[in-house]
Order: structure tokens, then sequence, then C-alpha cells
């Protein structure tokens, strides 16, 4: 392979927050009230960014921070779904490069070597996504660097580690419907998805079908260097970065074919779904499809949901529901978003039995409420400046910076996205977020699931509308 390289400046715009949040008192203006206080904008710069690209194309982005002697790297890499009778491939393979050791390196020798010079190297992969993670201290940089390479290029998938891995998921498999609450939000995904592969859910069956030859041909597909990103940070230059990664990864070619993620249909289907178990509590979810990553109005629905039930004991769900009635031990909404499809909007709650259509029905009023009337002014800046406030996190450090270009990069959305919803915080005004609850909320259409005994619900889930029963079976190999 050539040695070929290219590394470009990029500098992301300076942002700066508006609201108080990391600034002393002693620079605020004097006032009785904590309401009163005033604070001068908060302002940071975010430095510039490198951006790489490798002869086998790969390529990636970079950002120096010599404060301290330590490198983070990741590479992440788009995986599609696995076919329906090995859903759980994508899991066990990503899991099984960094577990399964290579034939220059076995677990064992790894963790040995990692452990004693403070190393990490970790992998995974699922929703689409796969990541292989370094972090070490820059003097064991290339030490580092020749195990992980190898892992990628090299990974030895071990039989007696994939079977290891299998057992052990094939038995979480076994005992996912001892939790109502995990039981419940799979279930609910599944019934709003209608079957699409987001949805899908590895089984004891699709687990123990899986091959070492299914891992192989797996990594063989997806691990490769233009189906991937790499994101670097810490105590190293472009320069540095691209001499070493293009002779320790030299090996490591391009190939395979490009991820499928089948289409997704928007639809609405409301119905109302009932798990039997026997518990005295209720675990509770009203929603239905939310909204793309790409989509403008995403910055918009996220003040509206934080209104609605995402804004914790502020929140209208969690206020009228917990802290009103005093029916949920927890109650709130999420606006999801996903960029290969729509996420997920639910409303949930966990209360009593004897209280769960009452809750049920204090949720659904609040949606509407959302949908017909609309937040105040106030709510609004509110809602507002904690969005703004909260952006300071997605800067606390270079390798959370960095991870998140890998991210927009890897799935396609703009990468001055954080700089853009920034902006659409600012610029929301009340119409804004009023409209977008009338256009993307649905309480008319709800799909409504319910976990528990309903012989102690306080009225009949029928009354919501005719029941789907869901049956949990006992999972066996």
């Amino acid at each position: 392979m050539k040695k070929a390289r290219s590394i470009k400046r990029m500098a992301l715009p300076m942002v700066f927050l508006g609201l108080g949040l990391m600034l002393s008192p002693v620079t605020a203006v004097h006032a009785d009230l904590p309401k009163q206080l005033e604070f001068p904008p908060i302002e940071f710069e975010i430095p510039e960014i490198d951006t790489l690209e490798f002869s086998n194309g790969l390529h990636g982005y970079l950002m120096e921070d010599h404060t301290i002697p330590l490198i983070d790297i990741i590479i992440m890499y788009k995986t599609g779904f696995p076919p329906e009778d090995k859903v759980g491939l994508d899991r066990i393979a990503g899991w099984a490069i960094r577990n399964g050791g290579s034939a220059q390196y076995p677990k064992e020798v790894i963790d040995d070597e990692l452990e004693f010079i403070g190393a990490s190297i970790e992998s995974d992969a699922g929703s689409q996504v796969g990541q292989i993670r370094a972090n070490f201290l820059t003097k064991d940089t290339e030490k580092v660097l020749a195990v992980y390479a190898d892992l990628i290029m090299n990974p030895a998938f071990a039989p007696d580690k994939i079977e290891l891995r299998k057992k052990n998921t094939v038995e979480a498999i076994r005992r996912k419907a001892d939790d109502p609450k995990s039981l419940g939000r799979r279930e609910f995904a599944k019934v709003v998805y209608g079957g699409h592969p987001v949805a899908w859910e590895p089984t004891a069956a699709s687990v123990s079908s899986i091959t070492q030859e299914d891992v192989i041909a797996f990594h063989h597909m997806y691990v490769r260097p233009d189906n991937a990103v790499i994101g670097i940070s810490g105590d190293i230059t472009g320069e540095e970065a691209v001499d070493l990664l293009e002779r320790f990864l030299k090996d490591w070619e391009p190939g395979g074919e490009t991820p499928a993620f089948p289409e997704m249909e928007y639809r609405i289907a409301p119905s109302v779904n009932y798990i039997y178990k026997d518990v005295n509590q209720a675990y509770i979810w009203a929603g239905h499809l939310g909204m793309n990553s790409h989509n403008a109005d995403r910055p918009l629905a996220e003040i509206m949901n934080y209104i609605l039930g995402g804004g914790s004991f502020t929140s209208w769900i969690t206020q009228r529901v917990r802290a009103d009635e005093g029916l949920a031990y927890s109650a709130g909404s999420r606006f999801g978003a996903s960029p290969w499809g729509y996420g997920l909007f639910s409303a949930s709650c966990q209360t009593r039995s004897d209280a769960a259509m009452r809750a049920l029905t204090l949720m659904i009023e609040q949606i509407e409420k959302m949908k017909e009337m609309g937040p105040s002014e106030e709510e609004v800046a509110d809602a507002k400046e904690s969005m703004i406030n909260s952006q300071v996190f997605d800067y606390e450090s270079a390798d959370r910076i960095v991870r998140r270009l890998a991210w927009f990069d890897i799935v396609g959305m703009p990468l001055d996205t954080l700089e853009r919803e920034f902006e659409s915080y600012k610029a929301a005004t009340l119409e804004d977020v009023g409209r977008v609850g009338r256009e993307y909320l649905h309480p008319e259409d709800l799909v409504i699931l319910v976990v528990g005994n309903k012989d102690l619900f306080d009225r009949p889930l029928s009354d919501f509308g005719e029941i789907n029963v869901i049956e949990i079976e006992e999972e066996v190999e």
C-alpha cells in the first residue's frame, strides 16, 4: 500500500452559551433572589480539528490535547441488520474482535499486557454501528497500536470464546422476561415498528445458530477501512497519527458490501396491548413513531418534549402524574430520533396496579394538551435555557468532541450538527414549539402497552380499545 496521506485543518465555529452555567457567582449582578441573578454569556472556543485521510480509504478526525500524555482512538463502522435467523450476530462478532484475541495476541496475553500499562482496548457492535476503542498513555502508543491493529485486521475469533459468549447471551435472553420494565420497553418497540428489522431481538434459536464462519464473514464484510471512520484525540499530532496508522494498518484493505438499511415507512397504527405479569405494579407506555435525525424540527421537538415529559420534575407528565396525584414512581416522556428511519416517541410510567388506568389517562391528557394548547412563553424559555446550558457538556473533552464527529460522519449527518442545534434552540419561539406539538404528536392514534395484572387495575384496559394480548413464550435453545 502506497504511503499516501492527507491532513486538513477544520475549524468548528466558536460557541457562545448565553446562560450562567459554570460561571462563578462573583461575576453575577447583585440580586436578592436567585432568579434575579444575571450572568454574562458563557464563551468557549472549540479548538481546530484535523481531518485525516488514509491510503486504504479510511478517514476521520483528530483533535490535539497535550494537557496530559493520553491518547484515545475510536473506529466506528456500519453493520446494517443481520439476517432474521441470525439476529445477534453483530453483537457477538463485535464483542469477539477484542475478546477473541488474535493469532499473535491471545486474549489472556492482551489482558495482562494492557492491565500492566494501564491501557484499554474494547469492542462492541449493535444498533447498526460497531466500535473498536483504545485508550493509552503516549509512551505506550506503538505497543498498544500493534495490538489494536492486529485485532482489527487479524482477529482469531477463538471458537471457545464465541461459544461462551453465545451461552451467556442465550441465558440472558431466557431471563429477559424477568424485568417487566425491560420487557415492556422491547415489546412496545416491536409493536410500534411493526416488524421492521430495527426492532428485531435476538432469540435463543438465532444466537445458537451463529457459527464461527458467520462471525468471520461478518467481519470481512463490514470491518473494513472504506466502511469506517476513525476519531483520535489527545497527546498526538495529525502527522504523527497518519504516520503511525499508515504503518500499523498497511494491510487493512477495503472491500465487502455496503450495509443495507431497509426503508422505514412512517406508519400510524394505534393499538392497545397487554402483557400479563404477576406483579402488583403496572408498567405503561403510550406513543408512536418519532422523528428522523435529519429532520430540521428535531431541536424544536426536544424543547417540546422537555416541557411535556423530558424535563424531570418540571415537566407536565411528571408533575401531573407523580407530583400532583402521587401515582407513579417514575413518569415522563421521550421523543426519539434515528438516522436510519424514525425513533420512538413514548410517554411512560410505573405505578401501582390500582392506579394504572388513572395514570394512563393523565399521560394521554398531557399529550393532548401539548397538541391542542401548547406550552406557555415561560415554559419555552425555561426549556430553551436548559437545552442551551446542557450543550456545554457536549464540548467538555477532546475525546467526546471527536467521537461525536465520527458518529455524525458514520450516520451521514452534518459535522456542525451541534452548532446547528444550538442556533435552533436560541431561535425557537412559542409558535415554533406549538407547531411541532401539533404536527408530530398523535394522541388520538397511540400505541398503548401495559405490563401487569389487569385484574388489579382500577378500570378495564379495554376502555382504551380492543386488547391485543402479547404472549411471552419461554425461550428454549
